[in-house]
């Protein structure tokens, strides 16, 4: 800095005494010739005391070595310079200070000495050094990386994770060198891209380090922001580096045991398949090969009562119950296959109206609802996801079952309502097998002799009745094929009723 004529220096000095900062100012052989009141104010000095070199035994002992050292250099290379160290109070306290100097020169261009300044950096320098204590503890490695110079600077933490002593030198080619193979040329690709003008700087990256010194293998996730100068080219690129070796041994380690397991359950739901598709073709092989003979019989025992029933005298009751036994079982077999079939076969859903569903039962249900002569009166009901068959059978039992137990005198009504319901209004008893926020709840209500709630998980079951054939004819199949078309549709059904009270039959299905 060219310094101005001695009068103005003269005049600007009483100025300097008045700064909250600490001004200083020294001759050419680095003798310190003016302090400001700051300086004395702060440190407790005088001015016989610290003027010359003086000022350096106000500094801590452990810096005031260095700090000579670097002003004396300075001052004989005439360059700018700066440094930190820690300065003692009056008190007897210290604080980090940054001394700052620049070289003063007259018109002339003769070197005439220093001006600087001293300023507190405490504060700052206790930030950095709680910075670093929590980086340490977290065991975080930190990089500074100067594009302009080359210069790389590592933290020790981010040394020992290239598998590098302390004291190692480092610079980009170390870097590259201490990468797996596999990884070198993606991770120089990506540091390169970061570093490019235009780029917003940020970087975030896992590789692997092979240490260059103990061979150890290493998986590290670096993370870091480059700063551009104004002239658009990265200036400097800082970060920091975690070892995740652990975490990610253990993430392959369950990648691979879910992969294990994902392979046995393919295996098990390919056996499965096989399984249900035999059990399916062993369902209607069976239907045919027991309904055959049946039919024989049924279609003998006509032939015998058209022809011979006046031979067979009290026979014929014999051959009519025998015909009456053929075709319970005929019926018997007829809802047995139609429950296997609901059990182990899943066809393709699409969108179901259920009012349409219901219009079709009672349309096949008609001529008992005049027998009955039974009143059914029938909400708008949903449009659903489902299987059209097998909602179709759920609807068919139960509406035919509302016709078939009602009370001996009196016209059955049915009445078949919908409301749609949150999961928490669920009761406590319903398990959808499927979960969803919302559930269509539909009921088929009846005024018939209705029954004991006690039996009201046995009535799902199959062949479960809690009536002789006597009473009411049925296999004990019907309800037991509603519970399963219910869960595979994701829902559930329940009953209450009390007996010659009705029944409502509730089938909670996913909205």
């Amino acid at each position: 800095m060219t310094l101005p004529n001695n009068s103005s220096q003269e005049e600007l000095i009483p100025l300097a005494d008045d700064l909250p900062i600490i001004i200083w100012m020294t001759r050419p052989d680095a003798y310190c010739y003016y302090l400001n009141q700051r300086w004395y104010d702060y440190t407790g000095q005088s001015p016989e005391n610290a003027l010359g070199l003086g000022w350096l035994t106000v500094v801590h002992p452990d810096d005031a070595q260095l700090s000579g050292d670097i002003f004396l250099e300075a001052n004989r290379n005439q360059k700018p310079f700066s440094f930190n160290y820690r300065l003692r109070a009056a008190d007897g306290t210290y604080r980090w200070m940054k001394d700052t100097g620049r070289p003063r020169f007259d018109q002339q261009g003769t070197f005439m000495g220093y001006v600087g300044s001293v300023v507190d950096i405490h504060e700052l320098k206790m930030t950095q050094e709680r910075l670093r204590l929590a980086v340490e503890s977290t065991e975080l490695g930190t990089w500074d990386f100067y594009p302009h110079t080359g210069e790389l600077i590592w933290s020790e933490r981010c040394k020992e994770l290239f598998g590098l002593p302390p004291d190692a030198y480092v610079d980009y080619s170390v870097f590259l060198q201490g990468i797996h193979p596999d990884d070198r040329a993606r991770t120089d690709a990506v540091v390169q891209s970061v570093l490019q003008p235009g780029n917003e700087g940020f970087y975030d990256i896992e590789y692997r380090t092979v240490g260059v010194v103990d061979g150890q293998l290493r998986w590290v996730r670096a993370i870091g922001q480059a700063y551009f100068g104004d002239d658009g080219t990265a200036s400097r690129f800082i970060g920091a580096i975690l070892d995740i070796t652990q975490s990610k041994l253990a993430n392959e380690l369950l990648e691979q045991r879910v992969a294990d397991q994902t392979h046995q359950l393919q295996v098990a739901n390919a056996e499965l398949q096989r399984s249900n598709s035999s059990l399916q073709s062993f369902a209607y092989i069976a239907s045919h090969d027991l309904q055959e003979p049946l039919r024989k019989i049924q279609s003998f025992g006509d032939m015998l009562k058209n022809q011979y029933a006046d031979q067979l005298s009290d026979g014929v009751v014999y051959l009519e119950r025998m015909q009456s036994a053929a075709g319970r079982m005929s019926a018997l077999i007829r809802d047995l296959l139609t429950f296997s079939r609901v059990s182990v076969r899943q066809d393709d859903t699409t969108l179901v109206s259920l009012s349409e569903i219901v219009g079709t039962v009672l349309s096949d249900l008609d001529l008992a609802i005049q027998e009955s002569n039974a009143t059914v009166t029938v909400s708008p009901l949903p449009t659903l996801e489902g299987d059209r068959s097998q909602l179709s059978q759920l609807f068919q039992n139960l509406l035919s079952n509302a016709l078939k137990f009602h009370r001996p005198g009196e016209s059955p009504i049915v009445r078949i309502s919908t409301k749609q319901i949150r999961d928490a209004e669920l009761p406590s008893s319903v398990k959808p097998t499927r979960p969803s926020s919302t559930y269509h709840r539909i009921d088929v209500s009846d005024n018939g002799i209705g029954f004991d709630a006690k039996y009201i998980d046995r009535i799902f079951q199959v062949f479960q009745r809690l009536h002789t054939r006597n009473q009411y004819e049925g296999t004990g199949i019907g309800l037991a094929i509603c519970e399963k078309v219910a869960a595979n549709h994701g829902g559930a059904i329940t009953a209450t009723s009390e007996p010659n009270q009705g029944a409502t039959f509730s089938v909670y299905l996913p909205a």
